[in-house]
């Protein structure tokens, strides 16, 4: 039944794109009066300018794309001309295909990753990969799934994106007639229709025009974006006072950095009004979390230490984080979809899913410490003191850490027996979580039994955030097994594998060049 579903799609996708016109594409006026239109879309109504990023993303892996014939189109402009002006863009090269494999079995340009779907949709072996991906995902959880077959199916759901789009299914605008029908599918409108006879249909309907407005002013004002800039002068600035401890200039870079933790609250709160949830259901929100978590504990250390060492330990982890979550939207999904059925308890998420998370920002905090430290100690060419102050507060990033992580696992064991009817199963999830903690746990013990100094901690510390890395990212995004599903992905294993091979050449360089003298 699956192969038959497949085989009708396919056909029918490929008849009606070689009898779409072949007329150049035309753009359609990008005009943001659509940005409050309001629409329903993945279980949640939202702003028209939320749907177009989202979809834009989902289509081209970025909010925006550059095309031969028209230069930068925005995800605006891009999903009005989809709309309202259909014609040609089945010749455009709008459909990301993002696995190099897939593309060399494809016999596609190596030079690019963007196609036309009238490209794709004629590819037989696309078609067999998919496929192999649904009587896979048919078969059950347990079943193996390709890799050049699940990439096949992502691409294969682009091209029925793309096929909704040109058709105007995809756009649910036209709201119940009765106002009490809130969660009733929305319908699609019989273009052309005038934007003031849509917003006059939505006139009364059962949504909040506040949200939508306070969305879309979120959306504009990319809290996130401005974060990372105010962190990144922050760290200019403490780097630039260096030595001479300037109070003045040691006041604006911590002004700085304290702005640009306002700028994440700020953020996260909108997140959690539009939501209803917590923001940690996803790699993209985990991350701002990550993020956040490390830059809250700097502060705390910075006011309560009076060292600014924290500050410019949390500038890089902050840094580098919102410009991945920024940058690679395809991969770090930033929509606002509904909690699968598992999640839906705001009193777990909150407990157990952002305990886990703040103690990766801790841990994080620490590593960018330990790299601090380690580069101290080779340049000086002397192992740091046991009272050492840097030694102290990598010390007090990593019991926080262990704090906060092992009550997570502990909640989620609870939860765990709350969802699923047991504590503990051994589900990758739940194992490589206990493998991190203890390999922290051990890192602890041992400075305290003697087993190293200041200078295995560092070292110690940065081989650990290994095991947080694999459990935070490599179960959801390289395994993809287990009970924790709702988080899995896939995408970016290039950079973060660059990021691990790194690590481990910082760490055989560290330990080549330790220093013999104390």
């Amino acid at each position: 039944m699956i192969r038959l579903l497949s085989l009708l799609f396919f056909g029918l996708s490929l008849t009606s794109v070689l009898a779409a016109s072949k007329d150049p594409a035309s753009l359609a006026e990008n005009d943001s009066a659509y940005d409050t239109l309001v629409l329903q879309h993945r279980g949640r109504i939202k702003p028209f300018l939320s749907f177009a990023q989202e979809l834009t993303a989902s289509l081209t892996g970025r909010t925006s794309i550059s095309l031969p014939d028209h230069g930068k189109v925005g995800a605006r402009q891009l999903i009005l001309s989809l709309w309202q002006k259909p014609a040609g863009w089945e010749n455009e090269p709008i459909i990301l295909v993002e696995d190099p494999a897939l593309r060399k079995i494809l016999n596609l340009a190596h030079a690019t990753r963007h196609f036309s779907p009238r490209t794709l949709v004629t590819q037989p072996q696309l078609a067999e990969l998919t496929r192999q991906a649904e009587t896979a995902r048919a078969a059950g959880p347990q079943a193996e799934i390709p890799h050049l077959a699940t990439a096949a199916q992502t691409v294969s759901l682009r091209l029925r994106l793309f096929s909704s789009l040109v058709s105007g299914d995809a756009f649910r605008v036209i709201p119940p007639t009765t106002p009490s029908l809130e969660n009733a599918p929305w319908s699609s409108p019989q273009l052309p229709i005038p934007l003031s006879e849509l917003l006059e249909k939505q006139n009364g309907s059962a949504f909040s025009r506040a949200k939508i407005q306070i969305e879309v002013a979120y959306l504009k004002f990319h809290p996130f974006r401005l974060s990372w800039i105010a962190w990144l002068l922050s760290a200019f600035v403490l780097l630039v006072v260096g030595r001479n401890k300037n109070p003045r200039l040691l006041s604006v870079g911590t002004l700085l950095a304290w702005i640009g933790l306002f700028l994440l609250v700020v953020g996260f709160a909108i997140r959690i009004w539009i939501a209803g949830r917590p923001p940690v259901t996803n790699m993209y929100e985990s991350i701002l979390w990550v993020a956040f978590g490390a830059g809250l504990f700097a502060v705390i250390f910075t006011a309560r230490h009076h060292s600014t060492i924290y500050l410019l330990a949390a500038s890089p982890v902050i840094i580098l984080s919102l410009i991945a979550s920024d940058l690679q939207p395809a991969v770090l999904d930033p929509s606002l979809n509904p909690l699968v059925p598992v999640l839906r308890s705001n009193f777990w998420l909150t407990t157990h899913v952002l305990t886990i998370t703040l103690s990766y920002g801790a841990f994080a905090l620490a590593t960018a410490l330990a790299h601090f430290l380690v580069i101290r100690s080779i340049r000086i060419n002397k192992l740091p003191s046991a009272d050492d102050s840097w030694v102290l507060h990598l010390y007090r990033c990593l019991q926080i850490g262990v704090l906060l992580l092992a009550v997570g696992v502990i909640l989620g064991g609870v939860w765990a027996n709350y969802s699923w009817g047991r504590f503990w199963d051994w589900d990758p999830k739940e194992t490589w979580a206990l493998i991190a903690l203890m390999a922290y746990i051990i890192l602890l013990h041992g400075r305290l039994g003697g087993w190293w100094g200041g200078y295995g901690l560092a070292v110690g510390s940065i081989a650990s955030f290994l095991t947080i890395l694999m459990a935070w990212y490599g179960v959801n995004f390289v395994l993809g097994r287990g009970l924790h599903s709702y988080g899995f992905g896939n995408g970016g294993q290039l950079y973060v594998g660059a990021f691990a091979l790194l690590e481990l050449i910082v760490l055989a360089f560290a330990l080549l060049r330790r220093p013999k003298s104390s």
